[in-house]
């Protein structure tokens, strides 16, 4: 049988993107209406943002959904799969599903066969 694969959408870029604008933990916060302890707890990586509060920091820092978000995929082969947005693909302007379109890992293109969960040994 096989094992179940989570999406996970980290937000890995934020720290440098704040600091780049300027802004505290505490400032961006309050920016987005939120515990100042959920700010360090996105940057390390405990906590990943759910749809509504990416879209606020996407938002609020003026950046686009892969300048800001790393997406994983866990439980791929006992191990985690990192996706990255294929050289040349347009994503901040075409939405999600452009972007999956586009994906790629790290070392090698994405097929239909590298994302099917059962995998090719079914």
């Amino acid at each position: 049988m096989a094992s179940a694969v989570d999406i996970r959408i980290r937000a890995t870029h934020l720290a440098k993107w704040r600091r780049a604008q300027g802004l505290t933990q505490r400032e961006l916060a309050r920016r987005l209406d939120v515990s100042q302890n959920y700010i360090p707890a996105m940057e390390g990586g405990s906590r990943d943002p759910g749809p509504e509060m990416r879209a606020k920091l996407m938002a609020s820092l003026g950046v686009g959904f892969f300048d800001l978000f790393e997406v994983v995929l866990v439980g791929v082969a006992d191990d985690e799969l990192h996706l990255v947005p294929a050289a040349g693909t347009p994503v901040a302007s075409g939405g999600m599903r452009t972007a999956v379109r586009g994906m790629q890992t790290a070392n090698q293109p994405m097929t239909a066969a590298s994302i099917n969960p059962r995998g090719p040994s079914g």
